[in-house]
C-alpha cells in the first residue's frame, strides 16, 4: 500500500507540475494578450499557435518584424477581464471581456504537445508548414494586396481626371491634393513598396509602378498599371513591363 500511495503522490505531482507550466486556458489567454500589449512580442506569441513561426527567428529579423507587430496589436485593452472558459479534449474557448467593448470576445486554444496555445487548429497547420517564414510571408501578402488596391486607386483616379480635363492625365502630387490617394506616398514609399507615376509628353497616358523594397521581405511581386489594367510579376525585385501578365487577386 506504501507504495502505491508513493505512485499515486508522484503522479498528482507530475500532473501539478504540468499544468504549473502550461496554465489553464484563461492563464494563457490572458498572459498573451498582457504580453503583446506590453510590447513582449515573441514571449506573447509563444503562448500562441504562433510559436514555432517566432522560434528560429534571429534577432535582427524579430526587430524587422516588430512595427508589423507593434500595428497589429496596438487596440489591445489595457483591462481584460476573463468571463468563463469551456473545454472540449484538446480544444478550448475562453470567453473576455473587452474594456470598451460591450460583447463578449471568444477566444479558440488547442492544446499542443500538453501546453494551451491561442489559435485553433487549422490556423496551427498553416503556421506549421510554413515555419519562420511565417511572419515574413504574410507580410508580403498583406503589402501585395495593399499594393494592388493603391495602384487600382491611382487607375480610376486618372479616368476620372482625364475624362474632367480633355485627356490629360494627373501627376502623382495632384492626386494627392485632390485626395483621390493616399498622401503616404507621397515620397513613393509606402507598404514596403515603391511607387512611380510618369506621364507621356502630352499627359495623354501615364504609367504607375510599384516594386517591393526589400525583395522577399517586404514583397514578391511587382506591378505595372496604366489603363488596361494592372499587371504583376515576380522579378526578384525588378521592375514590371507591359508585357507581363495581367494580375488576378487571390
Amino acid at each position: 500500500m506504501k507504495t502505491l500511495a508513493v505512485s499515486i503522490l508522484c503522479v498528482i505531482l507530475a500532473s501539478a507540475a504540468v499544468a504549473q507550466k502550461t496554465g489553464s486556458p484563461t492563464q494563457t489567454v490572458v498572459s498573451f494578450y498582457r504580453s503583446l500589449r506590453e510590447k513582449r512580442y515573441a514571449e506573447g506569441l509563444r503562448l500562441s499557435i504562433y510559436r514555432s513561426a517566432i522560434d528560429g527567428l534571429t534577432a535582427a529579423e524579430l526587430q524587422d518584424l516588430e512595427p508589423d507587430f507593434a500595428r497589429s496589436f496596438a487596440a489591445i485593452p489595457a483591462k481584460i477581464e476573463p468571463r468563463g472558459e469551456q473545454i472540449n479534449s484538446d480544444t478550448a474557448i475562453v470567453f473576455l471581456k473587452f474594456e470598451g467593448i460591450e460583447q463578449l470576445e471568444q477566444v479558440t486554444l488547442v492544446k499542443l504537445d500538453g501546453e494551451w496555445l491561442v489559435g485553433d487548429k487549422d490556423a496551427l497547420d498553416v503556421v506549421s508548414s510554413q515555419g519562420r517564414a511565417f511572419f515574413f510571408n504574410t507580410r508580403m501578402s498583406v503589402n501585395e494586396g495593399d499594393a494592388f488596391e493603391t495602384l487600382q486607386r491611382i487607375v480610376g483616379a486618372e479616368v476620372i481626371y482625364s475624362a474632367k480635363f480633355q485627356g490629360r492625365n494627373a501627376t502623382l502630387e495632384e492626386l494627392i491634393k485632390l485626395n483621390a490617394i493616399p498622401g503616404d506616398i507621397a515620397d513613393g514609399d509606402a507598404g514596403g513598396y515603391r511607387f512611380a507615376l510618369k506621364l507621356s509628353d502630352d499627359k495623354k497616358s501615364f504609367v504607375a509602378s510599384a516594386a517591393p523594397n526589400a525583395y522577399g521581405r517586404t514583397g514578391r511581386l511587382s506591378f505595372y498599371a496604366d489603363r488596361d489594367g494592372i499587371r504583376a510579376e515576380d522579378l526578384k525585385g525588378q521592375p514590371a513591363t507591359a508585357s507581363s501578365p495581367m494580375y488576378q487577386p487571390k
